[in-house]
């Protein structure tokens, strides 16, 4: 404030307001421009709620002309207007009906306009009433802000946070305050839900040839048709890699569940085209019911887990549910677990070896190293009995290399009583892809200088090598520079095996013993086993059919040109103590040569 001059007094009168001297209609026109130039909506409405003034911003934001009119009622308005769920505004709440009422702190009421073009706006409206003297509102002000900006950030940040990036599907976060809400809903109702996890089988096959590009599109495609497949008021959800959750409600019984996964199923296993080439993959599911199950969102989650890996186990393509009696059978094969960790330190386990024969030159070529465990109490265990309970545990990968280091031993024993056979031994999935299978196999193959690494083979299933193809890849070619043979077992139970084939470099195809046993009968199997020799003969592999049982498939199997076989019909796996003697007076089955001079067909 500045300071007055000596002898002055301040005047206490203030400076005559400018709006004062304005006379009226100059006044009106002020705030007329006033009015104009405001980017908010300005309407004013009389006690009836009929217009009397809407300013410009206001005809920009509502789409219908005419629903600014003079004298027209608010309804018309309102009419244009939906909430944020994009139902019909309620009547009794709309601001101006509320103002018209006599409330004055009534609650902005967001809403959504579909604009001329499609487009869609949000606007805030609220309203106030101007009272005459008698106290009542004689008029009602309104004043919609657009905010559309701020509610589409909105929604892109609340996307990001509850949906999948790249396939618009709930995430692992909205996908558990659903499962809440849905439990709560069924408790209160007495209702049946089902909670399940599915993962893609042979996804990342598809994702290391044709690249992340075509895995995602692929992703895309799955998650399009799950959304297709399920009802609309259930939720499938993206919850990491290629792992999804579905969430199906309102079920009556468990067979709804069972019906409802069977078409997710088919719905997958269909063929998609991925960058102009025919793409398969199937699915594994594993589903956990409520009631009957726990009440815990995460331990319906891990139950689900369960009962997926056991869907993986069972040869997916297939859904499993959840047993609730499974929990006592985990503790049960925990306790497994350490008795087999302690039989691997104790000694108890032992290589049964199976002999490959080339019956079209009538000598042994090789053996297969199959494990037994010696059981204290309940005598010679098969693998089939053991093995798969330990798929998943780390001591599957101490059983490995004790089943190397062990076949390695006795095909040096072997060499030096004068048989030069190759040796093969089995790697499981998680050891050849968890564990430092590379290092693990190097410092083995360093301590059994005296056997030769190119008379040992190691046997992958196909499956396995398709859960990562590029890792095997380089594995195999790695170990192949030292002389060590790959096979692919179980040839022809996976997936695109032929563009597999072309990646992988494995020296020999062992056709499974599931369409061995059954082509005499099956012209379909016999199909697939003459494709894989076929096949075998075209990349210049080695082809081995395993379960061979008479002299009828040996007989078929020559025909096709499949000369190396195993099986029952050749000989039994045999112990160590045995082997020598069966080596020493093999004879080839003169019928054999009765076969090899007979013409083919």
């Amino acid at each position: 404030m500045r300071d007055v001059p000596h002898g002055k007094e301040r005047s206490n009168v203030a400076s005559p307001n400018p709006l004062s001297r304005m006379d009226p209609e100059r006044m009106c026109q002020r705030i007329s421009s006033v009015l104009v130039a405001l980017e908010e909506g300005l309407q004013l409405w009389d006690d009836a709620g009929c217009l009397i003034y809407a300013n410009p911003a206001s005809h920009a934001q509502f789409p219908t002309p005419e629903a600014l009119g003079a004298g027209r009622h608010w309804t018309v308005l309102a009419r244009d207007c939906r909430t944020e769920s994009g139902g019909p505004c309620p009547i009794d709440d709309f601001p101006v009906a509320r103002a018209l009422r006599g409330e004055r702190h009534a609650t902005p009421l967001l809403m959504q306009i579909t604009q001329a073009d499609g487009q869609l706006s949000w606007l805030r409206l609220a309203a106030h009433p101007l009272p005459a003297s008698s106290g009542s509102p004689d008029s009602v002000v309104s004043v919609s802000v657009d905010v559309t900006q701020l509610v589409e950030q909105e929604l892109r940040l609340k996307q990001q946070a509850h949906f999948d990036t790249l396939t618009g599907l709930p995430n692992r976060a909205l996908f558990s305050d659903r499962i809440e809400r849905v439990l709560a809903h069924a408790r209160r109702h007495g209702g049946r839900l089902a909670v399940c996890l599915l993962d893609l089988d042979g996804f990342k096959a598809v994702n290391d040839t044709l690249g992340h590009q075509a895995g995602d599109l692929l992703l895309r495609k799955v998650a399009r048709r799950l959304k297709d497949t399920l009802r609309t008021e259930d939720t499938a959800a993206r919850i990491g890699g290629d792992e999804f959750a579905l969430l199906i409600g309102d079920l009556n019984t468990s067979g709804q569940c069972e019906y409802a996964l069977k078409r997710v199923l088919d719905a997958l296993a269909a063929p998609y085209s991925i960058d102009d080439q025919e793409v398969r993959i199937t699915a594994s599911i594993g589903a956990t019911l409520f009631p009957g199950d726990a009440v815990d969102p995460d331990q319906l989650l891990r139950h689900a887990d369960q009962a997926m890996y056991a869907a993986k186990l069972a040869g997916k393509n297939r859904f499993s549910l959840f047993d609730p009696t499974h929990e006592s059978r985990v503790r049960a094969n925990f306790g497994l677990v350490r008795k087999i960790e302690d039989a691997l330190a104790r000694g108890q386990f032992i290589l049964h070896y199976q002999p490959k024969v080339d019956c079209l030159n009538g000598r042994v070529v090789g053996l297969e190293a199959l494990i037994r465990w010696q059981h204290p109490v309940l005598g010679l265990r098969m693998p089939g009995e053991f093995l798969p309970l330990i798929e998943h545990e780390d001591v599957i990968i101490g059983i490995g290399n004790w089943v190397i280091a062990e076949a390695l031993r006795q095909q040096a024993r072997l060499r030096a009583a004068g048989h030069d056979l190759s040796i093969s031994v089995n790697i499981a999935a998680r050891q050849l892809l968890k564990g430092q299978f590379a290092e693990q196999l190097d410092a083995i193959l360093a301590g059994h200088a005296d056997a030769d690494p190119g008379r040992f083979e190691i046997e992958i299933l196909e499956t396995a090598a398709l859960e990562d193809v590029v890792a095997v890849s380089q594995l195999i070619a790695e170990f192949q520079g030292r002389g060590v043979r790959f096979a692919l077992d179980d040839f022809g139970t996976g997936y695109s095996s032929l563009v597999h084939l072309k990646h992988l470099g494995a020296d020999v195809l062992k056709i499974d013993q599931t369409f061995v046993r059954d082509m005499l009968d099956d012209p379909g199997d016999l199909a697939i086993v003459q494709g894989v020799i076929g096949l075998a003969d075209a990349f210049h592999r080695d082809v081995v059919a395993e379960g061979v049982e008479d002299l009828a498939h040996i007989r078929s199997l020559l025909e096709s040109g499949c000369h190396v076989m195993q099986g029952y019909g050749i000989s039994r796996p045999l112990p160590t103590e045995h082997l020598d003697l069966w080596l020493e007076s093999f004879e080839p089955d003169p019928a054999w040569q009765r076969v090899n001079a007979a013409p083919l067909h």
